[in-house]
């Protein structure tokens, strides 16, 4: 009875809202139980490659990933409850302007919410890229002109790292002196030469 008194554009937005919420609702579970939905923001199909996750420029505002899974899910779930309890009080022309902007609202503050949140997240790698332009200390003796690998300690980061180190110079680096860093020689040895 309840069902028969809605109007079919109210029935229509709250079958959107309830199936949406409900998939949220399944999402919220999942990442409870520590599996990442991102595993779902991307579908892979043979000969077409399709990226719900909006890692490319143009599907993304400012670094935000509006139009992923859960972008779309939240922009429908909110938008069909607004349009679904504004529709009898405002119509539902204006029930569905005021529930696309709500839902667009809403999945834009999901994007900075998930933003700010994967900011909080630190793998505790060092990018030694950081470390070029420093000064660093030699840990252990660098063998001149590239033929072998000393160590060096430099602050990186804000931590105090041991990394291997190698020099172009035509003198071997002693421990204790100081050498800056000039650039890397691979992702994990920096190149340095001798501070005069």
């Amino acid at each position: 009875m309840w069902w028969e008194s809605l109007s079919v554009f109210q029935q229509v937005m709250f079958i959107i809202a309830v199936s949406a919420s409900g998939v949220m609702v399944i999402f919220l579970i999942l990442m409870l139980f520590g599996i990442d939905g991102a595993e779902y923001d991307g579908v892979d199909i043979p000969d077409m490659d399709i990226d719900l996750s909006n890692d490319e420029p143009l599907s993304s505002i400012a670094g935000l990933r509006i139009l992923s899974v859960r972008g779309v899910l939240v922009f429908l779930s909110i938008g069909a409850w607004v349009a679904y309890l504004l529709a009898p009080v405002v119509g539902p022309i204006f029930g569905t302007v005021f529930g696309v902007i709500l839902g667009v609202a809403a999945a834009y503050l999901q994007a900075l919410a998930f933003k700010t949140a994967m900011k909080l997240e630190s793998e505790g790698n060092l990018d030694y890229h950081h470390a070029i332009g420093k000064m660093a200390t030699v840990y252990m003796r660098i063998p001149k002109s590239k033929s072998g690998k000393g160590k060096v300690t430099i602050i990186i980061q804000e931590r105090l790292a041991e990394i291997d180190a190698m020099t172009d110079e035509k003198e071997d680096l002693l421990p204790k002196s100081t050498v800056e860093v000039i650039g890397m020689e691979d992702q994990n040895t920096l190149i340095v030469r001798s501070k005069s």
